[in-house]
């Protein structure tokens, strides 16, 4: 029995003929629709390779923006069906990866780009799309997705398409996502290769997704702070930091922007899950640019006028909510810097207070008897608190310290201070109670019928609580007397580590921690 690529041999040679160059423009449309019809059967790479080496690209770029007037009238279709003809033959050319990289169907991504419309009454957009999704996953041709024009008309398309949610809308979202981890990837490989091609990729998109996400009516807030989340997550450090120089006041409004998008919603009640990826980009961003982003310097700072475009066409929140981020929008930067700052430090006590109250009733629960049924999400969310936020939270807990220890080192004023001497006690007052709450279930712990060198050692929230507490105890004694509690178990850990080969790994992280503990000389 022959195979359909030998049944359709003398459609493909008859289409073939009819878009060679030279053709009429008459002869190439219905060459087209039937390309169309072939590659939908016989999807075989050698049947593709043979149309893409005789394909007039000039030709169906034409064809994608080709408007009524352009039609012949007995070409037998109309405008739309004939740009669909089109996205269907590089849809099918995109199922090949050798086809997919090769320099003329790389060409055709910004004509493809200029189709994508949230208003698409065809599947024109998915299509494409999914075109995108597959040009991400080759590094021959990934790079260009981080072209600012082409990411600004995806992230475009995400931002009016939230109503929707649709697959189209998810596609963008991936898209959008996968440029992030393609940038990462490309920077392990060549890092002064990717910071130059990528130079105008950050102040772009970032101050394009930054202003929906501080936009005062903005209703789908907590959609667009998780995309920042799961995107600036793959931006690698070193990267993120460099373009911050070299852009710094680009990034100043960006980040501004983000400043403003969070304490609108930190200063709201939300959703568990957009509390939790609010203090996910918070440590995100501390990750990336440094102590800096919560507690930037002490230099008077400009006024910034932030943008607030398309405000009269999106759905407006509630009168209460809308009263306090009126209030966050007017504020001038250094007031924005302070009231974040001050926000971010307080709630992160508040949230690692909620967090041990949390790690104590999830150790002390009875497992003898019924359990209350968990869903999957809030299975899911319980394991994000545990192993995102709670180090973030820590890693914020430290900065603020560091702070502290700034100014109490500082020789001048607090004039130029986010904090004048009030506002600095409120924080020690904040982060006095995060730690009591710390020391409390360290020594729950430390106490518990299970406890032992072994399965403390292996407890990497015990770990990390410690030697948290350890830099707060350095700086404040008001808790030196009930810590020393806690020294003869934390000795305890370090000589089983020290007798397991296995675990002399963990000696860098406690043998500084033990000799803190030492230096207070805690009996």
């Amino acid at each position: 029995m022959s195979s359909p690529a030998a049944q359709d041999k003398p459609a493909l040679e008859r289409c073939l003929a009819l878009l060679r160059p030279g053709t009429s423009d008459e002869s190439k449309f219905i060459g087209l629709t039937l390309m169309s019809e072939l590659l939908q059967s016989t999807q075989d790479l050698d049947t593709m390779t043979r149309f893409f080496d005789n394909m007039d690209f000039t030709f169906l770029d034409r064809m994608m923006q080709i408007e009524d007037d352009s039609v012949p009238k007995d070409a037998g279709v109309d405008v739309t069906a004939i740009r669909s003809i089109s996205v269907d033959i590089l849809s099918c050319f995109s199922i090949h990866w050798q086809l997919l990289v090769r320099k003329e169907f790389k060409e055709r991504i910004p004509t493809m780009l200029g189709m994508l419309s949230s208003s698409d009454e065809t599947d024109n957009s998915k299509k494409i799309l999914k075109i995108l999704i597959r040009v991400s996953a080759y590094p021959q041709v990934s790079m260009i997705l981080t072209n600012p024009g082409y990411q600004s008309t995806i992230v475009d398309y995400i931002l009016n398409t939230f109503i929707r949610k649709d697959e189209a809308h998810d596609d963008a979202v991936l898209v959008c996502k996968r440029t992030f981890l393609i940038i990462q990837e490309g920077f392990k490989q060549n890092s002064s290769i990717v910071l130059n091609i990528t130079k105008d990729f950050l102040p772009t998109i970032m101050t394009k997704i930054s202003i929906a996400f501080s936009n005062l009516t903005e209703k789908h807030k907590p959609e667009i702070l998780q995309l920042l989340v799961d995107s600036i997550a793959y931006l690698p450090e070193a990267y993120t930091k460099e373009h911050s120089k070299a852009r710094s006041a680009e990034t100043k409004v960006w980040t501004r922007n983000l400043k403003l998008g969070l304490i609108q919603l930190m200063s709201t009640r939300q959703a568990p899950a957009t509390r939790d990826d609010s203090f996910r980009l918070i440590g995100i961003m501390l990750q990336k640019l440094g102590p800096e982003w919560i507690f930037p310097d002490t230099t008077p700072l400009s006024t910034t006028a932030t943008k607030n475009t398309g405000a009269a066409s999106r759905n407006k929140s509630s009168p209460a909510s809308l009263a306090a981020s009126m209030e966050s929008m007017s504020l001038s930067d250094a007031e924005t810097h302070k009231k974040f700052a001050a926000l971010v430090v307080h709630l992160t006590c508040v949230e690692v207070r909620v967090l041990m109250d949390e790690l104590a009733d999830s150790g002390s629960s009875d497992t003898s008897g019924p359990r209350p049924f968990v869903t999957e999400d809030e299975a899911k969310q319980t394991t994000i608190r545990k192993e995102q936020v709670l180090p973030l939270s820590y890693e914020i807990l430290e900065v603020a310290i560091g702070y502290l220890i700034r100014v109490s080192e500082s020789e001048g004023s607090l004039e130029n201070e986010l904090f004048d001497a009030t506002g600095l006690l409120k924080v020690q007052e904040s982060l006095q109670g995060a730690f009591v709450a710390i020391l409390d279930h360290i020594k729950d712990l430390q106490s518990s019928s299970d406890a032992s060198p072994e399965t403390l050692a292996s407890n990497m929230i015990y770990l990390a609580s410690l030697r948290i507490l350890s830099v707060w105890l350095m700086e404040d004694d008001s808790l030196h007397a009930q810590a020393a509690f806690l020294l003869p178990p934390l000795e305890a850990v370090v000589r089983y580590c020290k007798s397991k080969p296995s675990q002399k790994s963990l000696l860098k992280l406690l043998e500084p921690i033990l000799g803190r503990f030492h230096e207070l000389s805690l009996e």
